[in-house]
C-alpha cells in the first residue's frame, strides 16, 4: 500500500448545506423544479428518479444543481440509517432543475489529489457508511453533519490514473444496471398500456361477456402465519415487513434486517405454503398499497398484518393481470377509499377482498394474460441480470477501494 495515501475527507472536500425551501410551496404536481430529498437516494448509494417532490416558489439560483454534482444525504428516517451518508450523482437532464434541499450536502472539491468519480465511490463504501451511521445523532430520525462527514479517514491511490480506472470499472457496472432498470420500466409501461387498452372501459356500459367481480372471487386474499419477536434471528431466511415489500415494488435493493430460522421456514412451507413466483404482496400498514409481484424463488417470509398476500388465482386471470389492475387509477382509488385510520393507516384483508375488478370475456383475458406473461418473463430475465451485475459490483467495490484487488495493465 506504499502507492496509497491516507486522507481525511476534509482534506479534499467541503460539504455545503442545502437551502431551506418553504414547505408551503412543495407540490406533488410536476413542475420544472424538482426538489431533491433523501428519498432520491438508493440504499447503497446512487440516484433515484422516482417519487420526486416539486417546488412552486422562488429560490436562489445558486441552489440549482449541475450534471455530475455529488450529493450526500444527511438525514434518514429508518432504524438502521439505510441511506445516511451515501452519495448520489446528478444525472443528465434537460428542461428541469434539480434543487439542493437543506437535508442534503453538496460536495465541493478543494484539492486535485482525488478524482471526483473515485470519491463518489468512496462515499458508497460500507466502512464509510458505517462510520457515518455510528457517529449519527438521533434515534427515530438519524442525522449527520458536514463536520462528521469530513472527519472520515481513508486511503487513496497516489496515481490519479489508477483512481480513474477503479471508478470506471464500478461506474460501467452501474451504467449497465441502470440501462436494464430503464428497460424494465419500459416493459412495465407497455404492460400497463396493454391492460388499459384491452381491459378498461370509460363508459358505464360494459361490453357483453364482461362482469364485475370481487377480488376474493378471483383469488385467495390472506396473510402469513404469525412470527413472534422471539423467533427473529440474526441470519437465516429473510423476513419482510412493509418496508422491504415497498422497496421490492420499486425495484430497489433491500436491506434485510430481520430473519427467521430455516427450520421454522420449512415448517411453515410444509404446513401452510409460502409465496411463489406470480403471487402478489400488498403493504397494508403505514405505507399503503405498495404492490410487489413476486418475481423470484429465493426463500423469504413476511409479517402478518403488515402485508397482504394474493395467491391461488381461481379463474383464467394470472398474477400479471391482477398486478396491472392494481396499478390502475381505479384500483388505487378503491384502496384509498377503504383505508382506515389517520395517524397509522391500515388496509384490512376484509376490505381488500371486497375490491371490485372488471373482468373481460374469457378470450380477452386469455390473450392479455399471455402478453403480460411474456413481458414479465423479459422483466424477470433483466432482474436476474441486474442481480448478477449488482453482486459483481458490490463484491468488487470493497476490494478495489482498499487495494486488495489491483488493476493490471
Amino acid at each position: 500500500m506504499s502507492n496509497w495515501k491516507t486522507y481525511k475527507l476534509g482534506d479534499l472536500i467541503d460539504v455545503k448545506h442545502g437551502f431551506a425551501f418553504k414547505g408551503e410551496f412543495f407540490s406533488d404536481e410536476p413542475t420544472e423544479d424538482i426538489l431533491l430529498t433523501p428519498g432520491n437516494f438508493k440504499i447503497g448509494g446512487g440516484f433515484k428518479t422516482d417519487k420526486f417532490k416539486y417546488y412552486k416558489g422562488d429560490y436562489p439560483k445558486s441552489y440549482v444543481l449541475k450534471e455530475g454534482d455529488i450529493l450526500i444525504t444527511m438525514t434518514d428516517l429508518s432504524k438502521a440509517g439505510d441511506t445516511l451518508g451515501y452519495s448520489a450523482k446528478i444525472p443528465k437532464h434537460n428542461e428541469v432543475n434539480y434543487l439542493h434541499n437543506q437535508r442534503l450536502g453538496l460536495v465541493q472539491f478543494k484539492s486535485d489529489d482525488i478524482d471526483p468519480d473515485f470519491l463518489y465511490w468512496v462515499l458508497r463504501t460500507q466502512p464509510y457508511q458505517y462510520y457515518i451511521v455510528g457517529s449519527a445523532t438521533g434515534s427515530t430520525v438519524k442525522h449527520t453533519s458536514p463536520t462528521r462527514i469530513c472527519s472520515y479517514e481513508f486511503q487513496v491511490p497516489k496515481d490519479k490514473k489508477k483512481q480513474k480506472e477503479i471508478a470506471q470499472i464500478l461506474s460501467s457496472l452501474d451504467d449497465k444496471i441502470e440501462l436494464l432498470q430503464q428497460m424494465n420500466q419500459t416493459l412495465e409501461n407497455i404492460a400497463q398500456a396493454i391492460f388499459k387498452e384491452w381491459c378498461c372501459v370509460e363508459e358505464d356500459i360494459i361490453p357483453e361477456g364482461w362482469s364485475w367481480k370481487k377480488l376474493i372471487d378471483i383469488a385467495n386474499v390472506s396473510s402469513s402465519k404469525r412470527i413472534f419477536r422471539e423467533e427473529y434471528k440474526i441470519g437465516g431466511i429473510p423476513f419482510y415487513r412493509g418496508k422491504e415489500v415497498t422497496q421490492l415494488s420499486n425495484g430497489e435493493a433491500i436491506s434485510t434486517e430481520l430473519f427467521i430460522s430455516e427450520e421454522r421456514y420449512n415448517e411453515i412451507k410444509e404446513k401452510f405454503g409460502v409465496p411463489q413466483i406470480g403471487d402478489i404482496l400488498i403493504t397494508s400498514v403505514g405505507t399503503i398499497g405498495s404492490v410487489w409481484l413476486v418475481d423470484n424463488d429465493s426463500p423469504f417470509y413476511f409479517k402478518d398484518g403488515n402485508v397482504t398476500w394474493v395467491k391461488d388465482y381461481k379463474t383464467v386471470v394470472n398474477g400479471e393481470f391482477v398486478y396491472e389492475w392494481l396499478q390502475t387509477k381505479e384500483a388505487k382509488e378503491q384502496i384509498k377509499s377503504v383505508t382506515i385510520g389517520s395517524t397509522q393507516q391500515a388496509l384490512t384483508i376484509s376490505a381488500l377482498r371486497e375490491l371490485k375488478i372488471l373482468i373481460p370475456d374469457t378470450e380477452t383475458v386469455s390473450k392479455v394474460c399471455n402478453q403480460l406473461g411474456k413481458l414479465n418473463a423479459k422483466r424477470i430475465n433483466n432482474l436476474n441480470q441486474i442481480q448478477t451485475l449488482t453482486q459483481t459490483r458490490d463484491t468488487l467495490l470493497p476490494k478495489l477501494m482498499s487495494g486488495q484487488l489491483e488493476i493490471k495493465n
